[in-house]
């Protein structure tokens, strides 16, 4: 916090906080793969050597196990000449050369919201939650313009009610388990 005097004489106090990044910093370090593997590893488990790092984008971009050398080297390379630099010089991480762990740091929370991983073969939340209202828009103009009999509007209605409970709660659980 500092204070200053202003024309009247008064004191005045303001709090000094780190600026907020501008989404284009934030779509610029998340357009790459391998700046996005770091904050996600960082985020897990925590601070690490650049080394397990780039083991860990090795595994992930070649899908096996135990990824060639010149794949580990290259990503290594990668990764203390470019990707953290840039991460570095934004506030995102913190880069200890002489433990050589890499650490986040608060400013990388600006990401959350943008780092909704979808593994492949799965959809975001937010086309899920749009395909459960469609489902229940369509299927509450079906029943109210009498179209099907074989269910009431009261059924329906505890019907999507339970539904869109049961998605919102283990939405919840996801959220939670991917901060933890």
């Amino acid at each position: 916090m500092t204070e200053s005097v202003n024309s009247t004489g008064n004191s005045q106090r303001s709090v000094q906080t780190q600026p907020q990044l501008s989404k284009s910093d934030i779509f610029g370090v998340l357009q790459n793969d391998r700046r996005r593997c770091v904050l996600e590893s960082l985020r897990r488990q925590g601070g690490q050597s650049v080394r397990s790092l780039s083991e860990e984008i090795a595994r992930a971009e070649s899908q096996t196990e135990e990824p060639k050398s010149n794949v580990r080297k290259s990503i290594y390379v990668s990764l203390l000449q470019t990707h953290i630099p840039k991460m570095e010089s934004l506030g995102i991480i913190t880069y200890n050369r002489e433990q050589d762990i890499v650490e986040l740091l608060p400013a990388s929370q600006d990401f959350n919201v943008y780092m909704e991983t979808v593994k492949k073969g799965d959809i975001p939340w937010s086309q899920f939650y749009l395909g459960l209202s469609t489902l229940a828009v369509v299927g509450s103009l079906t029943i109210f313009s009498g179209l099907t009999q074989w269910i009431s509007s009261f059924q329906w209605m505890l019907f999507t009610s339970i539904i869109f409970f049961v998605s919102s709660a283990t939405h919840l659980h996801h959220v939670r388990k991917i901060e933890d």
